[in-house]
């Protein structure tokens, strides 16, 4: 079977000499969109799945909340936060009971002029507009502790409110499985002790990309209901975060549908059985000079731990990443963040565990907030790296010398799933329902 990698503007052809019913072409369908949030917010607001529409509601004397994603996110909710309002005016409810406040979680707050360009300037010269600092005690409120131990301290309006609504987008987490959904809750208007506590399950097995069920997702929803979201309005976004569909209404329904959706219309490529050899590509992006960590770990996601991942580069190389294997010792605290960032990669894997779940840092709050962060990024990057490395890596600028040694080594009754769109396409076994 002959097969067409194109990579940028260039392509090459690889010659697989199995059946065909052994071959396997995965790529997500990734459409393009020219859509715009407010267009597909809009199609979707007054037909609420398992939810009254908002202006349906009678908030006249309540306090309304609404959420929305920070800086962190290249989302133009400026174009959908005035449709909300005027939603909100057939209910009653006085503009000074309204409070707009931005998801920051772990991310510094954003100044007025970031409110302006996220919210809109009419919304932050018109409603009180906060922008969450989970360090701010004076504006977290204690909501009691969840099924599985974490303390709830949330940002006071969010708590306060009686009627709260949230806007953000669907795509792709790599600790949270995805994005949306009571995600807006924990970690978006959270404390730093919250979410921090919450972080720790990030390190499970399961809390990867495209698994909804794992622990990450199962105490933001737990949390999530606990403080309340009234009416959720999540868009499923492409890889280049253009607006896809939107969906609003009920939230655990509304998440689980924008996902479901996503997986098969937008992100997802069902594989079955995981393969014994994945072909990956780069795709429509320009091929690399040696090797992706994340197309890398994508492909790791469709091959057996015992098969071989051979990824197309530039030059042929070895995937050979540096572990790590210093230990901790007190120096390290006195460095700058810069500094602080470039030692991470030294130390041992265990380190970077002890690392996370240090309390007596002696710094400034947000400074440990930002270093914490810093860590759970690399300890990602370590877990990709592991992954990778139980699998055979070929990284060639001409696969096919490599195909053919691995058909003559494991045979010809071998499963070989070739990824088009590596850095687009997340493989799944099934399809999320």
């Amino acid at each position: 079977m002959e097969i067409i990698l194109r990579f940028g503007s260039e392509s090459k052809k690889i010659e697989i000499n199995l059946p065909q019913s052994s071959i396997l072409i995965a790529k997500s369908k990734n459409p393009s969109s020219d859509k715009r949030w407010s267009g597909v917010v809009g199609e979707v607001l007054n037909n609420p799945i398992e939810a009254k529409p908002i202006r349906n509601n009678d908030l006249k004397g309540k306090r309304v909340a609404i959420i929305t994603d920070d800086w962190a996110r290249p989302t133009p909710a400026s174009e959908a936060t005035s449709l909300i309002t005027e939603e909100l005016k057939y209910t009653g409810v006085d503009d000074v009971d309204i409070t707009f406040v931005t998801a920051s979680g772990m991310h510094a707050p954003m100044s007025k002029s970031d409110l302006e360009r996220k919210l809109g300037k009419d919304i932050v010269a018109k409603y009180r507009c906060i922008s969450h600092d989970g360090g701010d005690w004076d504006n977290l409120s204690f909501c009691g502790i969840s099924p599985q131990g974490t303390p709830i301290w949330i940002n006071k309006y969010v708590a306060e409110a009686d009627y709260k609504i949230a806007l953000g987008r669907i795509y792709l987490h790599e600790a949270y499985g995805y994005e949306g959904g009571y995600k807006m809750i924990l970690p978006g208007v959270s404390g730093f002790d919250t979410i921090t506590r919450d972080h720790s399950f990030n390190f499970s097995a399961d809390s990867i990309s495209g698994i909804h069920e794992n622990p990450s997702r199962r105490e933001a929803d737990a949390v999530g209901q606990i403080v309340g979201i009234d009416f959720l309005i999540n868009v499923v976004v492409n890889a280049k975060g253009q607006p896809i569909k939107a969906f609003c209404g009920e939230p655990l329904i509304v998440h689980r549908s924008g996902i479901e959706y996503g997986d098969r219309e937008v992100w997802g490529a069902e594989i079955g059985e995981k393969a014994d050899v994945v072909i990956a590509s780069s795709g429509s992006e320009n091929i690399p000079e040696s090797y992706d960590l994340n197309a890398l770990y994508i492909a790791t996601r469709a091959v057996k731990e015992s098969g071989t991942i051979i990824c197309l580069t530039k030059n042929d190389t070895k995937f050979d990443p540096k572990d790590g294997k210093d230990s901790i010792d007190e120096s390290l605290f006195s460095l700058n963040q810069q500094e602080f960032q470039a030692k991470l990669s030294s130390l041992s894997f265990p380190e970077i565990f002890k690392l996370h779940e240090k309390r007596n840092w002696n710094l400034d709050e947000r400074e440990v907030q930002y270093r914490i962060k810093s860590v759970r990024g690399e300890f990602y990057r370590r877990r990709t790296i592991y992954e990778i490395k139980r699998r055979e890596v070929i990284l060639t600028a001409d696969p096919n010398p490599a195909i053919q040694n691995v058909i003559a080594k494991k045979g010809s009754d071998i499963k070989v799933i070739v990824l088009l769109e590596c850095k687009t396409t997340m493989p799944k076994e099934r399809l999320y329902k």
